[in-house]
C-alpha cells in the first residue's frame, strides 16, 4: 500500500472576525478571508502544556497532569489584501468614497483600539480523510512589513490561539484573492519619505513592526482562554539607504545635546523626534483600478545609524526607528472592511 504525501496545494487557509472572543465565526465556511497571495503557514502549533508528575520513593513518573490550553500560528504572505490590519491593533476602518474606497485604520483612545481584536482560522486539508483544524479566540501578537530591492512586499504574522476543534467538513469552495480586488506589492510598488515631501532614494529594504504585545487571559475552573488583552503598542523598524550624505545622520544627532554634534555644518537643532515617516505601496492606477496602502508614522525616534564600508563596494546607511503613532490609509474597490461574524 502506498501511503500518498499531500503538499500545500490540497490545503486552504482562511480567517473571520469574531462577534465574541473565543466564540467560532459562523461565517468562517461562507465568508472567509484570505491574509494576502502566497500564504505560507511558517508554524502552527497546539499544546495542553502538559505536566508530569514523579512521588516520593519511586524513581518512574506516576501520572500527568495537563495546564493552559493554548496554540500559536505564524504566517507569510505577499502583502495585498489591507484586510488583515483590522487584526493589527487599529481602529476598526473608516470608509470613504464611492469607488475607489478609501479605508483609514487609526489610533486612538476609544475602546475599539485598546480592545483586542479576535478572529477565528480554519486550516482545512484535503486528504484520504480531511482534516479541517478550526482555531478560535486567535489574536495577532507582532505583524511585520517588510521589502527589499529586486523582492516582494513581504507580511508576517505572529498568532496566538485559545482552542481549537477537529472536524472533517471541509468548505467546498474555500475563499482566494483575485487581482481584481487586490495587488501583489513589490519592492518597485513603493516609496519612503522622511519625513513627508522628502523621498529617500536608492532604499535597499526595510521593514515595519506593530507588536501589540496581547496575551490571553485564563481563569480559575477551565484550561481555555477566557479573554485577551493588549498591553503597550509597539511600533519600530529599520530601512538602508545609499550613504551619500549626511542628512539622516545628523537627524540623530539633532535629538541629543551634544553641542559639538549640533554645531557641525547643516546640523539641525535639537529635536526629540522627526514629525514623518510615510510608506506608500501604488500600482499606480486611476479610478477604481488605484490600489494603495499608505503607512504614516508619527514621532519618530532614530535609536542609530550604521555603515561598514570595503574597497570598491557600495556604502550604505542603516537606521533603526521607533514611532509613536500611525494611520493606515488604503485605496480600493471594495465598498467596505469585512465585518464580524
Amino acid at each position: 500500500m502506498v501511503v500518498m504525501v499531500f503538499t500545500g496545494a490540497y490545503v486552504y487557509l482562511q480567517w473571520v472576525k469574531e462577534s465574541c472572543f473565543g466564540t467560532a465565526a459562523s461565517t468562517i465556511q461562507s465568508a472567509g478571508e484570505n491574509f494576502g497571495f502566497e500564504q505560507k503557514i511558517s508554524s502552527w502549533s497546539f499544546t495542553n502544556n502538559k505536566i508530569a508528575l514523579s512521588q516520593l520513593n519511586n524513581v518512574t513518573l506516576k501520572t500527568y497532569a495537563y495546564g493552559q490550553t493554548r496554540g500559536s500560528a505564524s504566517f507569510d504572505f505577499v502583502l495585498s489584501s489591507p484586510w488583515f490590519l483590522g487584526l493589527v491593533g487599529f481602529k476598526t476602518a473608516t470608509t470613504t468614497g464611492s469607488g475607489p474606497y478609501v479605508h483609514v485604520y487609526a489610533l486612538d483612545t476609544s475602546s475599539d483600539v485598546k480592545n483586542v481584536k479576535s478572529f477565528t482560522m480554519q486550516l482545512g486539508q484535503d486528504s484520504a480523510t480531511d482534516i479541517v483544524r478550526t482555531a478560535v479566540g486567535t489574536i495577532v501578537n507582532t505583524a511585520s512589513i517588510s521589502t527589499s530591492v529586486g523582492d516582494l512586499a513581504k507580511v508576517s504574522l505572529d498568532t496566538n490561539f485559545a482552542n481549537e476543534s477537529l472536524t472533517t467538513s471541509l468548505d467546498s469552495s474555500p475563499t482566494s484573492l483575485s487581482t481584481c480586488t487586490a495587488v501583489p506589492f513589490t519592492f518597485a510598488h513603493g516609496t519612503l519619505e522622511f519625513p513627508d515631501g522628502v523621498t529617500i532614494t536608492e532604499v535597499q529594504d526595510l521593514d515595519v513592526t506593530f507588536s501589540q504585545n496581547a496575551d490571553h487571559i485564563w481563569g480559575v475552573g477551565s484550561s481555555v482562554a477566557a479573554s485577551a488583552v493588549r498591553k503597550l503598542f509597539e511600533i519600530t523598524g529599520k530601512f538602508k539607504t545609499s550613504f551619500t550624505d549626511s542628512v539622516q545622520l545628523q537627524k540623530l544627532y539633532a535629538q541629543q545635546k551634544d553641542t559639538l554634534c549640533n554645531t557641525a555644518a547643516g546640523a539641525e537643532t535639537l529635536l526629540a523626534e522627526q514629525p514623518t515617516l510615510t510608506l506608500t505601496f501604488t500600482n499606480g492606477g486611476a479610478g477604481i483600478a488605484s490600489r494603495i496602502i499608505e503607512i504614516a508614522l508619527t514621532g519618530i525616534s532614530l535609536a542609530d545609524h550604521s555603515t561598514s564600508i570595503e574597497p570598491n563596494e557600495p556604502i550604505f546607511e542603516d537606521l533603526n526607528f521607533q514611532a509613536r503613532g500611525c494611520t493606515i490609509t488604503c485605496t480600493n474597490n471594495t465598498a467596505t472592511e469585512p465585518a464580524a461574524a
